[in-house]
Order: C-alpha cells, then structure tokens, then sequence
C-alpha cells in the first residue's frame, strides 16, 4: 500500500507546504513534490488545514471484558479515529483487572482482534509478587498505580515492587496522585482536595526518586499538584499531563452537571484551572490525555454514586483546536503535547513526528470547521459529555494509522482489528 498525502505539513521545521509518501506502513519520502504513483492520494491543501504527526492518547480506559456495556475495544477506537488519534494506552482497571500474565494476554487477544487504531496497554499493581515477572513487557507498555487503592493501602508493598520492577526494565510508571488521607464529603461522595493530590505526588515521587526510570503523574488537576510537579520534575525528570476539563471547566460548573460533572480527581476553582493553562504553555505540563471514561448514562443520575469520568476521546482534539483559534494555545502546543511529549515518554521512537523511516502515522485537522458538540454523535458507547452543546471550532479530517486511512471526513473506513500493540510493532 502506498499512501500519498499532500497539503500543509507538521515537521520539525514547522508548516511547509509538501507531500508525504507512505509505504508499507513508513514514510519513505517528504518532498515539495512527489511524482511516483500511489494507491491512493489524499489532498488536503485549502485554508485552516493542516497534516499533523498521528496524535497519541495516553490515558484511555477502553472498558471491554465484563465492562463492555460500558465500552469495548472497537468502539473506543472507532473513538480515537473520529478524534483523531492513531495511537491509544489502555488503562488496566478493568474487570478482571489487568494485573496477571494471563489476563494481559486476555487483553491483548481482544484488543488486537477489535482495534480500529493502534493501542498500548498498562500492567496494574498485581494481587501477588510472581505476576511480576519479565514476560509482562512484552505486551504491557508500562504499570498504572492508582494510589488511594494502592501505594496509600496495605497493597503499598506491592506498589512498591511495581517500582523496583520498572526501574530494573525502565518500564514507564503513570500513577493516579491522590491520598485519601485529604479526601472531603460533598455532595457527589468523597473527594480529593487539592493537597490530596500534592501530597501523593510528593509522597510517590520521593519514593521513587533513587530509582532512575520514568515516572509520569497523570490527570494533573490543581495549582497545588503543579507546585508539587514543578519542585520534582528538575530533580528526577518526572513528567505529567493534564485534560481538557481541568483547563476549561471549573469546580462550580461541574458542580451543577451533577453526575455528569463527577471524575477522580474532581475538577477544582478557575484558579486551579488558570494555573494548568500556563503550566501546559511553560512545558511544566507535558502532556495532554483525554482520560476517556465512558459509563452508560444511568450510572451518571445521581452525583453521591455516579461512576466517575466520561468519554473524551472525540471532544479532546476540537477543544484544543478551539483554544488555538482563541489564541489561547498554539499549534506547536497540541502537537507536543498530544503527539512528541506522548511518544518520548512512552519510548515510542517511531512516532511523534513526520519524518523520512518513520511510521506512517497522520491527523489531518480543519482549524476551522465549526460545530456543536453533539454526544449522540459519538462513535463511543458513552454518549454523554461535560461540554455538550458547546460551540467549537477544529476538527479532525483524517486519521491514518501505519499508512491506512481509519477515518476519512467523518467516516470510520478503517477495517476491525487493523490496530497493533505498539510492543510488538513500533
């Protein structure tokens, strides 16, 4: 298959109006012009539109096993395709939990014969000491500790051989920063404040802080955490994202969604928000994930016990396009934050970026399209959003995965199971 795509591309030379020819899955050559024939051409010359590097989401939950009700690996990344991302890593709270050798190779049996886009996939903290074992890396891309179940528990032990594990392996590390130590009861349930989430920071950075190997603190959601980040990440390299609810909601508009408005960690005051903004903008932030989190609609009705999260896989890249267009953000700032700082921290050397003998990995955006959010749209099974009826202005036109169109003007045309697990292809 050889794949032509032409228009204004995203290198690291900034916008330069070029064709990348893709074939067998890498892109063989970026040129002002490329006259060899192709299998198909894709032009996407025309104002506001722009070929970006495939965007990467690491922070997904695509449901599936007993949760598919809730989601499953081919509508979740039929998600990903409408929102534009060529590659997604799977969260492993699941039912069963991903944290044995042969639940993982469950996982990956399923992912590999549903995904639309390809997909990484998180180990969690294991029940036993022996499901750590080395065969783990050859599918999982790295662990997830969530610390209030976990590191803050009688489990921390096994929190604490996650660690030494990855650090031997240089396995990355996300951790879900949050001591229930400085939860409070509100009206949707226990919640954590801001210094739930320092503290944990703190608290897992310092034990980790000898250890060399990346950890990465993620759905960052306060000022307070920001500081935290900020006094650790010259000290260790630890890195850190974020998500678009925490930079454009705030805790009273959530507040007043009810159970729509409900997510772990909960969304905090306009300062906090504010303080995110300039931490993403400053690089102190390096990352943007989407924490898609679908839930069926009547597990949202009532704040105390809703399920936390919502899908955010399809709204994610039109909202960092509106604060784009708002002048608010740049283009140079998705594409780090949403493709180069994703790839470097994953160790993903073969994406990120548009260059000669890497794969072929593409979003074509339209800076300027408009539209309302509309979650019966959605191509996820959660069909509920936190900014539904907004106006936004960005979208996505394309998403080729390894030289494949997956979704073309707002039409899934990639083919069931076409997604690998970047292990065992990147």
């Amino acid at each position: 298959m050889r794949l032509l795509v032409t228009g204004k591309i995203f290198t690291r030379g900034g916008l330069v109006d070029a064709s990348v020819m893709v074939e067998n899955g890498r892109i063989t050559k970026i040129a002002k012009v490329i006259q060899e024939p192709a299998d198909q051409v894709l032009d996407y010359h025309g104002k506001g539109r722009i070929v970006l590097p495939g965007l990467i989401d690491m922070h997904v939950h695509m449901r599936d096993f007993e949760y598919s009700h809730k989601e499953d690996f081919f509508t979740g990344t039929s998600a990903a395709a409408m929102g534009g991302f060529t590659v997604v890593a799977d969260m492993p709270n699941t039912r069963p939990r991903v944290n044995r050798p042969d639940v993982l190779a469950r996982r990956e049996k399923v992912a590999s014969n549903k995904s639309l886009v390809d997909y990484a996939l998180y180990y969690g903290v294991p029940e036993r000491e022996e499901d750590l074992r080395d065969e783990i890396q050859e599918l999982a891309i790295g662990f997830k500790i969530f610390m209030q179940h976990e590191f803050y528990t009688d489990r921390r032990p096994l929190s604490e051989r996650v660690l030494e594990f990855a650090s031997r392996k240089n396995m990355p590390v996300v951790v879900h920063a949050e001591n229930p130590k400085f939860f409070v009861e509100t009206e949707m349930g226990p919640v954590g404040t801001p210094e739930a989430e320092a503290s944990a920071i703190r608290d897992i950075a310092g034990a980790a802080s000898d250890m060399g190997f990346p950890l990465h603190v993620t759905h960052t959601s306060s000022e307070a955490g920001l500081r935290e980040l900020t006094a650790w990440k010259d000290k260790t390299g630890l890195t850190a994202d974020t998500c678009p609810y925490y930079l454009l909601l705030n805790a009273e508009k959530a507040r007043k969604m009810g159970g729509i408005g409900k997510v772990h960690p909960p969304i905090k005051s306009s300062r906090d928000s504010e303080a995110l903004m300039r931490g993403l903008k400053d690089g102190r932030i390096d990352a943007i994930v989407s924490d898609h989190a679908p839930h069926p609609l009547e597990e949202k009705r009532d704040p105390r016990t809703a399920s936390p999260g919502f899908p955010g896989l399809e709204t994610t890249l039109p909202l960092l396009l509106t604060l784009v267009n708002r002048k608010v953000l740049e283009v140079e700032d998705v594409v780090r934050a949403c493709a180069v700082s994703p790839s470097r921290i994953l160790g993903l050397a073969g994406v990120g970026s548009i260059e000669e003998g890497k794969l072929g990995n593409l979003t074509v955006v339209d800076l300027h399209r408009k539209e309302r959010i509309d979650p019966q749209t959605f191509a996820s099974k959660g069909r509920y959003s936190p900014f539904e009826g907004m106006e936004v202005e960005g979208a996505a036109l394309a998403t080729v995965v390894r030289g494949e169109p997956v979704m073309l003007n707002g039409e899934i045309v990639g083919t069931k199971g076409w997604g690998k697990n970047v292990k065992t292809w990147y």
